[in-house]
């Protein structure tokens, strides 16, 4: 079977940690997303997976490279400006996606247990032309709406159905099956968005749901992107492990600590919660680190206090630097337009988020 990981985007809600690179190369727990959720594909017999390039291609490109190798499938890519939307995607990587029969389309920006092989069962068995992979409801994200046969029959309230054939309302994952044919009816050009294709197909009852219970967590803006990966530190190392690679996990007195290769940490650095350090980051002497990611090659000078932070590559703090409930990272142009809520600081970016 085929797949494509959607990686096109512009990666706006993670800025300013995506000033320079496209979202899917931030790390969780020490590895890109984009390679921990290939790496899956792979383990479920993906023999090729298509990823849709727009912001920075070259930086993703040289992440991923060819694959068919590190366990990765084999890799081809599409690029796409403007950005098409996930049907313009589809359509624009057709040739890539034909001749195998379904194919499986992934989002980038989150990371899951979802059972690809259970998800192939339920939509060979339902005869769905696509097969919509949902979770249990949570706030803030649109109601996709079920009948009790597993059809999906309802996106966001559209279209609209009598209430008492809905069996249940969950999320969509953004991971989805869908049949060959479906690459003739996405339009012909420019941007196009699959979930009005889905509507239709609801409509006739064509479009399928699998309904995972497991582990899903979308690291798409930066509280989320925190939080993921304090709950991925929670989970015992079974549960951690079937979701994806990951950088070793210890007690650090009363912490959980993710830590990356390379990673020093000088005298009387503590840590509480669950933290995670990223390849080659140094953490100095008697800085206090609480519920805290810090990626790859940061320099975290002596005393400093970061709680709730998200230190982004690359980046040095001085000496007594604190800071809470914050992304943080090195101002790389100066001269740039910032956007709302992003503010500059001794050559530093910071945004700030939640309470």
């Amino acid at each position: 079977m085929k797949a494509m990981l959607l990686a096109a985007g512009l990666g706006v809600r993670m800025r300013p940690l995506t000033q320079d690179r496209p979202k899917p190369t931030l790390s969780v727990l020490g590895r890109p997303m984009a390679v921990q959720n290939l790496q899956r594909l792979a383990s479920a017999s993906i023999s090729c997976a298509v990823v849709n390039l727009h912001f920075r291609p070259s930086v993703l490109r040289a992440l991923l490279g060819d694959g068919g190798a590190d366990g990765l499938p084999e890799i081809r890519y599409t690029y796409e400006d403007p950005v098409l939307g996930t049907g313009g995607g589809i359509r624009n990587a057709a040739e890539f996606l034909r001749d195998e029969g379904p194919f499986l389309v992934h989002n980038s920006d989150f990371l899951s247990d979802i059972d690809f092989e259970a998800l192939q069962d339920d939509h060979g068995h339902g005869g769905f032309l696509a097969t919509m992979v949902l979770a249990p409801a949570r706030p803030g994200y649109s109601a996709v709406d079920i009948d009790a046969a597993g059809r999906v029959i309802s996106i966001a309230g559209r279209p609209e159905v009598d209430p008492t054939r809905v069996a249940g309302s969950f999320l969509f994952t953004g991971c989805h099956l869908l049949d060959e044919s479906l690459l003739d009816r996405l339009g012909v050009e420019g941007p196009f968005n699959i979930i009005e294709l889905y509507r239709e197909l609801a409509a006739a009852g064509q479009l399928g749901a699998h309904l995972h219970h497991g582990f899903w967590w979308e690291f798409g803006s930066p509280e989320p992107f925190l939080e993921g990966q304090r709950v991925l530190l929670g989970l015992d190392e079974a549960a951690r492990s079937r979701i994806a690679d990951h950088d070793p996990v210890r007690e650090i007195g009363n912490a959980r600590v993710s830590v990356g290769p390379g990673v020093e940490m000088d005298d009387g650095v503590e840590f509480q919660g669950r933290c995670a350090l990223a390849l080659a980051a140094r953490i100095g002497g008697d800085s206090r680190l609480k519920d805290s990611v810090v990626l790859e090659e940061s320099w975290i000078g002596p005393k400093c206090s970061l709680e709730r932070a998200i230190v982004g590559p690359h980046t040095e703090l001085p000496a007594g630097f604190s800071i809470s409930n914050a992304i943080v990272c090195p101002d790389k142009d100066p001269e740039a337009e910032l956007d709302a809520g992003i503010e500059r600081r001794d050559g530093l970016l910071i945004r700030r988020f939640g309470a």
